[in-house]
């Protein structure tokens, strides 16, 4: 049969409803495409609602998907002109008619409605998360599936087969191979990319994977193949892409990422150190050069691009000393800010409520406004701090624009509201929280206040709640924080404390919840969340044998020297009571959890590092063995506690995860810092090679 003839075939099947119940509010044309375009994808069997030739269907991201015995056809919208299309790849030579099932059958269903007879109409059609063909070739299964409403495939090698009789015919564009070894199939202005393929061999007796060098081949008009290198020919081989996007950040020098957050168009905003005066700025930047011993850099990333195109811009922040980023909050898709520490006496300022650095080290908060036009985008910047030493830890903005950090103070004239919970500094060092109006231009600082108690304590992590309550996360050697003393005998010499502040109250009325986390032993938190009904959620680590774990928790005991901790808060409870899950996660050796993200399902992620060899992965992890040096450590949870997805990321060297962040499809984004043998870029990244020096910077984004 033609493409055009199969296109008007599959076209006069009308989808008219998918597991629906009771009677269905009207809606637009508009808004029922965009509710199919949001869906996952999903396979369905073909039960007489298309042509015979069609074995599964799935819809997503504005196509339909028709898999019939031998092909992958894409049946879309022309964006020149709206005509039908349809586009694909078909296996040449394959098995005519491959056993084809449904895997992973899925708790959805969909009803067809077509013809005046009942008997012409297909409810309850199962829907699959995978579709499996067996023997395509020999030895050879495929197997399609979703990823971020896309399709995805893989090609399985059984023992001793020969991946060379595997050819993929594309139809419906020019096919061309980029520089960076992807498959580009351009229809007008339509394209169907297919990222280079990633190869490995899992090792039955273990956990490790071995990844098998492979790329496609050209073999004639619109014909390719695979190219591998050397493998085990006695083991099974799989083809199949994983991670979407990786590249260095950095150069001769030592970089890092500390902080990665995600807006809705999909762009990744990056903040991150560097000493490397050959780091390249890009676009329109603020501060083109580095200007001190250690600057900020604060970078744009589109990871759906291709080399270059995938940075849109970098530019350096800083003076002449050294500056260190601590955290970074988006205001709007275009207006971001960020703190971090300074010792230069000439930090760039714009709107500023101090102009001069007060002490050693001050905290500082910036904000870049990228709908300005030109490159001076750096809207408001100061320096926050005393005669001591002062640094920032975290910043959250409200539902206003109005901009908070946290951090820790040694400076007894500190910068504080007369309002204040705390207006003294109570032990040698405290922590402090701040607010800013960043658009007032007279006195930006809103509200400011020590916050510990009689010992030592470090300020780590802020999050502002929709109502405007600022949840607060802290270390102490404090017995009596914020004028709290803990329960005698259960304090660990160090532990954390979370709490809230209302900061329309005054002094002590601000305080509106606060409790101590943790065991007999040394326990820091070091991020916080909330999730989608409002809870806390608080990791780091600890190194106590007897925290509150509950009876749902993944891991009930310390298994290494140090563990993460995972908490969910309820601050509607008391505090003997807020504690609504607990849990270590790690292996043997040691593990710290810097980043902590979670998405509207109520998934929790976290990213840091690994000293184990048996630390907890999961069979689909991208890297299964422990690298024999410091690993990133990627895990994900379910909202019952249950881990979803868990892998190592590193080989041979230092290599640690500091921020993660979420995106709406699953997909997930994580940065941190990495040796030269720590990350393998993917061909779409704008810097493959290792930049030198102790490490670079890095971002890697995982498909869901």
């Amino acid at each position: 049969m033609s493409v055009s003839r199969l296109l008007a075939c599959l076209a006069s099947c009308v989808f008219l409803a998918g597991s629906i119940q009771g009677a269905p509010a009207a809606v637009s044309p508009e808004a029922a495409r965009k509710l199919l375009e949001d869906l996952p994808l999903f396979f369905e069997p073909n039960q007489g609602q298309w042509n015979p030739k069609v074995k599964f269907s799935a819809r997503a991201g504005g196509y339909q998907l028709f898999l019939t015995a031998r092909e992958a056809l894409f049946a879309y919208h022309g964006p020149e002109d709206g005509s039908p299309r349809l586009a694909g790849f078909s296996l040449l030579n394959a098995n005519p008619s491959p056993a084809a099932a449904g895997v992973d059958q899925l708790p959805s269903r969909s009803d067809y409605f077509r013809g005046r007879s009942k008997s012409e109409w297909r409810t309850g059609v199962a829907h699959y998360a995978r579709v499996h063909y067996r023997e395509v070739y020999p030895g050879i299964d495929l197997v399609y599936y979703g990823k971020q409403k896309r399709l995805e495939y893989d090609f399985i090698l059984q023992p001793g087969a020969d991946p060379d009789l595997i050819r993929l015919k594309f139809s419906g564009g020019r096919l061309e191979l980029t520089p960076e070894g992807d498959l580009v199939l351009t229809d007008g202005g339509a394209r169907l990319v297919q990222h280079r393929p990633y190869v490995y061999q899992d090792d039955p007796d273990s956990s490790s994977r071995r990844q098998v060098s492979g790329k496609y081949r050209l073999l004639g008009r619109n014909v390719v193949g695979f190219e591998l290198g050397e493998y085990d020919r006695s083991r099974p081989l799989i083809i199949d892409p994983a991670v979407v996007f990786a590249s260095f950040v950095g150069g001769a020098g030592s970089d890092g990422v500390t902080a990665v957050k995600l807006n809705s168009e999909g762009i990744l905003y990056v903040l991150g150190y560097t000493n490397s005066a050959d780091l390249t700025s890009t676009g329109n930047p603020y501060q083109a050069e580095l200007a001190g011993d250690q600057d900020v850099f604060l970078a744009r990333i589109n990871p759906a691009a291709a080399g270059s195109g995938a940075l849109i811009s970098l530019t350096f922040f800083g003076g002449s000393g050294k500056d260190t980023p601590a955290g970074l909050a988006l205001i709007s898709d275009k207006i971001v800010c960020f703190t971090g520490s300074t010792n230069s006496t000439n930090l760039p300022l714009a709107i500023a409520y101090q102009r001069d650095l007060a002490g050693e080290t001050d905290a500082f908060v910036a904000k870049f406004d990228y709908a300005l036009e030109g490159g001076d985008t750096l809207f408001y910047s100061t320096y926050l701090g005393g005669s001591g030493a002062d640094t920032a830890a975290g910043i959250d903005v409200d539902a206003e624009g109005k901009v908070y950090i946290i951090g820790t103070t040694f400076s007894e004239n500190f910068p504080v509201s007369e309002s204040a919970l705390q207006t003294v500094r109570w032990g040698p060092q405290d922590a402090f929280i701040a607010k800013f109006d960043t658009l007032d231009e007279t006195n930006s600082l809103l509200h400011s206040t020590y916050l510990g108690g009689e010992s030592i304590d470090f300020g780590r992590a802020i999050a502002v709640s929709p109502d405007g309550m600022v949840y607060f996360a802290a270390v102490t050697t404090s017995t009596m924080f914020a004028g709290y003393g803990y329960e005698e005998g259960k304090f660990g010499g160090v532990d954390g404390v979370v709490g809230k502040l209302d900061l329309t109250q005054p002094g002590e009325l601000a305080l509106a919840y606060m409790t101590y986390l943790g065991g007999t032993g040394y326990d820091e938190p070091l991020a916080i969340a909330f999730d989608p009904s409002g809870k806390l959620l608080v990791t780091g680590y600890t190194l106590s044998t007897d925290l509150p774990t509950t009876d749902d928790a993944y891991q009930r005991e310390l298994r290494g020297n140090a563990d993460v901790f995972l908490a969910r808060l309820d601050f509607s409870l008391p505090p003997e009571h807020a504690i609504s899950y607990m849990t270590y996660f790690g292996g043997g050796g040691g593990e710290v959890a810097y980043g902590l993200a979670t998405d509207a399902e109520g998934n929790v992620y976290l990213t840091g590092y690994t000293l184990s060899m048996d630390f907890p992965v999961t069979g689909d992890a991208w890297q299964r063995d422990w690298g024999w040096g410091v690993d990133i450590f990627v895990s994900k949870f379910g909202p019952d506690g249950a881990l979803l997805y868990s892998t190592y990321l590193g080989h041979a060297g230092t290599h640690v995860g500091y921020s993660i962040a979420a995106g709406p499809d699953g997909s997930i984004y994580v940065g941190g810092a990495a040796g030269r043998k720590g990350i393998s870029p993917t061909s779409n990244a704008f810097q493959t090679e290792y930049g030198g020096g102790y490490s670079d910077g890095f971002v890697v984004v995982f498909a869901p």
